[in-house]
């Protein structure tokens, strides 16, 4: 919708996130991304 991110319908695990790693701000510390969807 605002052009963030990809995805192609019927494929899985398909998103790809397109911004530039210059538009993402900078961890303090190295941190892990916890995702609190289901596993599948």
């Amino acid at each position: 919708r605002a052009g963030l991110i990809r995805r192609q319908p019927g494929v899985a695990r398909s998103i790809e996130v397109l911004v530039a790693p210059e538009g993402l701000p900078l961890l303090r510390h190295p941190q892990l991304v916890k995702s609190s969807g289901p596993r599948i």
